[in-house]
C-alpha cells in the first residue's frame, strides 16, 4: 500500500498539541483551505470507536467520507477509512516529547487510490503529491496558531 510520511518539530508541549488534534471542531484549521473541509458530524472530542463524516473538494469534486478512530492515547490517533473515494485511508498521527515545550508530530498515511473513472484523476502519484501539500499546510497552520497562543 502507498505510503507517505511527514513530520514537523513544533514549539509546544505534547500535551497542548494532542488536546488540539483530539478536537474535531479544530481540523479545518488545519487543513488545506483549497479542501473546503466540511464537518458533517464528528465528536466533540476523538474517541476509539466514534467517526466522523466529513465532505471535501478535491479536484473540482466534492467528495463525502466517513473515518473511524481505531486508537486514540495520549501520544497517538489513529483514524481508519470506512467509506470514502479511496479503496483505503489510514492516518496516523504520533506525538513524541522532544523537550518540555517541544515536541514531533509525525503523520503517517497508507492508502490505496480509488478505482473506476476516479481512479484516472486520483492516480498514486497525485494522491501523495496532495498529502505532502496538506501536510505542509498542515504544519505551517499549527505553527501559527502556536506562535499566536490559541493553541487550545
Amino acid at each position: 500500500m502507498p505510503e507517505s510520511v511527514s513530520s514537523s518539530i513544533l514549539d509546544c508541549s505534547a500535551v497542548m498539541l494532542r488536546m488540539f488534534l483530539g478536537r474535531t471542531a479544530n481540523l479545518p484549521q488545519i487543513s488545506d483551505p483549497d479542501l473546503e473541509l466540511e464537518i458533517l458530524s464528528a465528536p466533540e472530542f476523538v474517541t476509539v470507536g466514534e467517526t466522523i463524516e466529513f465532505r471535501i473538494t478535491a479536484y473540482g469534486f466534492k467528495q463525502r467520507a466517513t473515518h473511524e478512530y481505531v486508537t486514540v492515547d495520549d501520544l497517538q490517533i489513529i483514524e481508519n477509512q470506512i467509506d470514502g473515494p479511496l479503496r483505503a485511508w489510514k492516518h496516523s498521527q504520533q506525538i513524541e516529547i522532544v523537550a518540555a515545550a517541544q515536541c514531533r508530530l509525525t503523520d503517517r498515511i497508507e492508502f490505496q487510490p480509488p478505482g473506476g473513472m476516479l481512479g484516472y484523476l486520483l492516480t498514486e502519484a497525485k494522491v501523495l503529491d496532495s498529502i505532502q501539500d496538506g501536510m505542509q499546510i498542515r504544519y505551517d497552520a499549527l505553527n501559527e496558531i502556536i506562535r499566536s497562543g490559541t493553541l487550545a
